[in-house]
C-alpha cells in the first residue's frame, strides 16, 4: 500500500533559493543576474546554508546522486518539487526585469549598483522589512505596531529594562503600547524615545527626522560628544543629524509626515530632489536628477503607488523634461531650457 503525506510548506529562505535555482538554471544568466544572486549569498549565512540544503533536497527530489546533503523526507521533496514548478512560471518575468537592469549597467551605473540600489533586494537580514512599493504593519511582541514604508528595514531588540527598535533604512511609523521600559528607535543619528503614543522616524543618509503624532518625544544625538537631546511636543520635529538637533518649522508637520501611510507624498515647498527622494522606495530602478532641477520647488499632492503618475503629474507642472531609458529602469529629470 502506497504511503501518503501532507506536503510540507518551505520556509522563506527556502523558497528564495528555490527562485534563485530556477533563475541561474535557465539558461540566460547575464551579468545582472549574478550579480544579484552573489549580493543574496553574502548577505546573511543563512542564505548560503539554505542554497547548500538546496541541493541536498533537489538530489533526493529527482532522484541525483547526493553528496550527502540529504534533508529531505517525502513531504519536503514533494515541496521543493511544487516550488520549483511555480518558480519556473515565475523565472520568465525576472529575466525581463534583469534584463532592464543590465541595460542600465550599460549606461554607467554597474551592476554591483544594481543589487545594492535599484531594489531588487529587499533587506532580508532585517528582522522585519518591506520591498519596493509595499508599506505594511507589523505588531510587536509588547503590543507595539510599526508600519513601514516602502523599502524599509528595522531590527527589534527587546529586553527587560528596554524595547529598542533599530532602523536600517527608510522611514517608520511607531504607534507604542504603554509599558514600565523605555521604548526607543534608534538611527544612524540619533535616539528617539517615545514620551507618548505615536511618531514618525524617518532615516536619510546623512541625517534622520523625527517627528511626535500623538504626545512628546524626546530626541538625543548619537555622534556629538557631549550628546544633545530635545523634547518634541505633539505636533513638532525635528532633523538631527548625528551632531546637532535642529527644529522643523511650519505647520501641518504631522499631517505631511504621515502622508505617505495613506499612499501619499505630499510636498509643502520642497525641493525636487528631494520629492524624488521620497519617489525611489515605490519604483524599481534609479532616478537621476540634474542639479538645475533638483533646486526646483515643489508643492502639491500626489501618489505613491503610481510613481509614473506622479513623475507626469512632476512634468506637467514644472519646466522639467523626463527622460526614460531601458524601459523605465533609469530615469533622468533635467530642467527644460
Amino acid at each position: 500500500m502506497a504511503r501518503t503525506h501532507a506536503v510540507e510548506a518551505l520556509d522563506a529562505l527556502t523558497e528564495q533559493a528555490i527562485d534563485w535555482m530556477v533563475e541561474l538554471r535557465s539558461g540566460a544568466v547575464d551579468e545582472a543576474q549574478r550579480a544579484a544572486f552573489a549580493a543574496w549569498l553574502a548577505a546573511d549565512a543563512r542564505h548560503l546554508h539554505a542554497w547548500q540544503s538546496l541541493g541536498g533536497a533537489l538530489d533526493a527530489t529527482f532522484g541525483q546522486a547526493s553528496a550527502g546533503q540529504g534533508l529531505a523526507s517525502g513531504a519536503r521533496t514533494d515541496a521543493v518539487a511544487n516550488a520549483i514548478q511555480q518558480a519556473s512560471v515565475l523565472s520568465a518575468r525576472r529575466r525581463r526585469v534583469l534584463r532592464a537592469a543590465l541595460g542600465v549597467a550599460g549606461l554607467g551605473l554597474g551592476s554591483s549598483w544594481i543589487a545594492r540600489s535599484s531594489g531588487l533586494l529587499a533587506d532580508w537580514r532585517a528582522d522585519l522589512h518591506t520591498a519596493t512599493g509595499e508599506r505594511k504593519t507589523f505588531t510587536l511582541a509588547d503590543g507595539s505596531r510599526l508600519q513601514l514604508d516602502a523599502r524599509s528595514s528595522v531590527d527589534v531588540r527587546f529586553s527587560d529594562g528596554l524595547r529598542l527598535v533599530q532602523l536600517r533604512q527608510g522611514q517608520l511609523r511607531a504607534e507604542v503600547f504603554a509599558d514600565a521600559a523605555p521604548f526607543v528607535v534608534r538611527t544612524e543619528h540619533a535616539d528617539i524615545r517615545a514620551l507618548g503614543a505615536q511618531f514618525m522616524v524617518r532615516q536619510e543618509e546623512v541625517r534622520s527626522q523625527a517627528v511626535a503624532l500623538r504626545d512628546g518625544l524626546e530626541v538625543s544625538t548619537r555622534l556629538a560628544t557631549p550628546a544633545q537631546s530635545d523634547i518634541l511636543a505633539q505636533g513638532q520635529g525635528a532633523w538631527i543629524d548625528g551632531a546637532q538637533i535642529t527644529r522643523l518649522a511650519g505647520t501641518g508637520l504631522t499631517t505631511a509626515a504621515s502622508a505617505w501611510t495613506h499612499g501619499l507624498l505630499h510636498a509643502e515647498d520642497q525641493r525636487l530632489d528631494e520629492v524624488l527622494a521620497a519617489l525611489k522606495p515605490y519604483r524599481l530602478g534609479y532616478i537621476r536628477v540634474s542639479p538645475e532641477a533638483a533646486r526646483l520647488r515643489v508643492t502639491g499632492i500626489f501618489g505613491l503607488d503610481d510613481s509614473d503618475a506622479a513623475l507626469q503629474a512632476l512634468a506637467e507642472t514644472l519646466p522639467i523634461d523626463i527622460h526614460r531609458h531601458s524601459g523605465g529602469w533609469l530615469v533622468r529629470v533635467e530642467r527644460r531650457a
